[in-house]
């Protein structure tokens, strides 16, 4: 995941229209509309979750073209298919920084039939990092880490979202997309940049050629991206502000009603950052919000993030079940 500096993602925003922005901050509409918390029964099993991000880790890094990546890929479609989806996988060839081209799957799922009137896709990656950009020691930089926070906790979520989807009295038909190539990202401790480009290829590629078939196209998409640190705190980011400030408001209020405001917090703006979304957004037109771990007070991302540290012990059972209910409850609702 990259971070982006602020008057590119600026201007790059503002050369595209925008769908669902309705010009007023998230943060004022959150405060004018939510109401006390209130008790909302929503059936989401943590533990679950949690082992669904530890059998990913289990498998060791994910990266391209290696058998942890391909033991991932199967394990992943298995689960999809046995809580009913209907599943097939995206192949397609990227090219990272150093042009070097890489062998790179998508995995797609489709919940429910054309009896609901809107459909809503839930995005994740499950890839990992192959560099340790942020290790304190130098040494340890060039290789790759678990990721268990950054790309296994999110498909952790979404993976007991769609075993809970079918009972859950759902509101929308469920899409799945796990996204491959999100981190192959240029390592600027290396050449000393990191394009902006050369990050999320998987969805790059997928939001160009996004091709739904009988199922109609989403109405709107939730990214989740690093969901399960013991400290996580969630803004709300300007791409998301952006092209998705209704479904961003919504969210953060499910969020609130729930009892989560000290994570989902509306005390600080998210920060302009290049994650899969901004790409969904931008090719695909499916107005998506990005729950990302990234709180400015606390100085950013995690600090797990791209370090060798970011592994299952460091995954918090409370910020999953937090996540899972929030989207859980909007999706029910």
């Amino acid at each position: 995941m990259k971070h982006s500096s602020l008057y590119m993602l600026v201007f790059s925003l503002f050369a595209f229209s925008s769908c669902l922005s309705s010009g007023k901050t998230a943060e004022k509409e959150i405060k004018r509309e939510v109401k006390q918390p209130k008790k909302v029964e929503i059936a989401f099993s943590a533990d679950s979750a949690y082992s669904y991000t530890a059998k990913q880790c289990s498998f060791g890094p994910r990266l391209l073209e290696s058998k942890a990546h391909d033991k991932c890929v199967e394990y992943m479609v298995g689960k999809l298919k046995e809580f009913g989806g209907d599943v097939s996988v995206q192949k397609c060839q990227v090219t990272d920084w150093a042009k070097k081209k890489w062998n790179a799957e998508n995995v797609i799922a489709h919940f429910g039939d054309d009896s609901f009137a809107n459909r809503i896709v839930l995005f994740s990656h499950y890839d990992s990092r192959p560099y340790a950009d942020k290790d304190a020691d130098e040494s340890t930089r060039r290789t790759p880490i678990d990721g268990a926070n950054d790309g296994a906790s999110g498909v952790g979520v979404i993976l007991e979202i769609a075993r809970q989807w079918k009972d859950c009295n759902p509101k929308y038909g469920l899409d799945v997309v796990f996204f491959d190539a999100e981190d192959l990202g240029e390592p600027s401790f290396i050449t000393g940049d990191s394009s902006n480009e050369s990050w999320c290829l998987g969805s790059q590629y997928w939001s160009k050629n996004a091709d739904f078939g009988r199922y109609k196209k989403p109405c709107a998409g939730i990214l989740l991206d690093m969901v399960g640190d013991k400290d996580a705190r969630f803004c709300i980011d300007y791409v998301s502000n952006h092209y998705a400030n209704d479904l961003a408001v919504k969210v953060w209020k499910n969020a609130k009603e729930l009892g989560y405001s000290d994570m989902f917090r509306t005390d600080a703006n998210g920060a302009g950052l290049i994650d899969d979304h901004y790409y969904v957004n931008l090719l695909s037109g499916i107005p998506t919000i990005d729950i990302i771990d990234y709180y400015d007070p606390r100085g950013g991302f995690p600090e797990t993030w791209h370090t060798h540290n970011d592994v299952i012990e460091n995954i918090s059972k409370s910020t999953l079940e937090a996540v899972g209910k929030t989207v859980l409850s909007y999706i029910k609702h």
